[in-house]
């Protein structure tokens, strides 16, 4: 007899608690088809760990639960139109998840996130006469060729011209060029007690990451901006699904 939707989800609930039942495990692997609905529903729930449909699917089975004991003392035809109708919905529900989340898991990655909250650095400072203004005229220009040029062509290296550079590295998709120099800043700041640029480099750091496709470096980072309120990029960061980063770090590794 092959298995219903609501034991491999009695089976799934049981093998999160440490309970799961060893001849509903040897069924599951002994039936193609329940085995392949098996791997879906891990892959939908646990795989994904999309709380918000896990929730539906805890909802769903509650209500056969409620349904089903409810009918217990109602007539055997009774019984069966309910049970049918439970597992129309289950059915239905299954797939809505199956779907979603593997929708969800094709589409998402590092550089989806990086696309998405990646925020452009607009530079609205003016000083005198000198080199840190040529950095600065070619990055209010755009051209972060020549931003690079003139930032190695400066003796003297601020935490502006490091981390100005390191945006156009970003921009040009030189991402280990990038990281190099907003991690000079943060170590700048580091050994000098200063704050200058501080918050712009964490958060451009962490987009580096992302866009090289090190999602484990720039969690961390990412977690930090987001704690703080005060930080300038909090907001934005904190608008970033932890599942969307889940997803991207599964795949990173898998």
């Amino acid at each position: 007899m092959s298995l219903q939707h609501e034991q491999l989800i009695d089976q799934y609930d049981n093998s999160r608690a440490g309970k799961a039942s060893f001849d509903i495990q040897q069924r599951i692997k002994e039936d193609p088809e329940a085995l392949t609905e098996w791997k879906y529903l891990n892959l939908a729930v646990e795989g994904v760990q999309d709380a918000a449909l896990a929730e539906r699917i805890a909802k769903a089975h509650s209500t056969w639960k409620t349904q089903q004991s409810a009918a217990e003392n109602a007539s055997p035809a009774i019984i069966r139109s309910v049970y049918r109708n439970v597992m129309r919905v289950a059915a239905c529900l299954l797939l809505v998840v199956v779907g979603s989340s593997l929708y969800k898991y094709v589409i998402t990655s590092s550089s989806s996130i990086y696309g998405k909250y990646y925020m452009s650095y607009a530079l609205n400072t003016n000083r005198g006469a000198g080199t840190a203004d040529a950095i600065e005229e070619a990055y209010n220009n755009k051209d972060w060729t020549a931003v690079i040029n003139a930032f190695n062509n400066t003796a003297t290296k601020s935490n502006e011209a490091y981390f100005l550079s390191g945006v156009a590295e970003l921009e040009l998709k030189n991402y280990a060029d990038a990281i190099n120099k907003f991690h000079q800043v943060m170590a700048n700041n580091a050994r000098t007690g200063s704050d200058s640029y501080q918050d712009e480099s964490e958060y451009y750091l962490a987009m580096s990451w992302l866009a090289n496709s090190e999602v484990k470096e720039a969690m961390p980072l990412l977690k930090k901006i987001s704690a703080d309120q005060h930080h300038l990029y909090h907001d934005k960061v904190a608008a970033i699904s932890s599942l969307d980063l889940q997803i991207a770090a599964y795949k990173e590794f898998k």
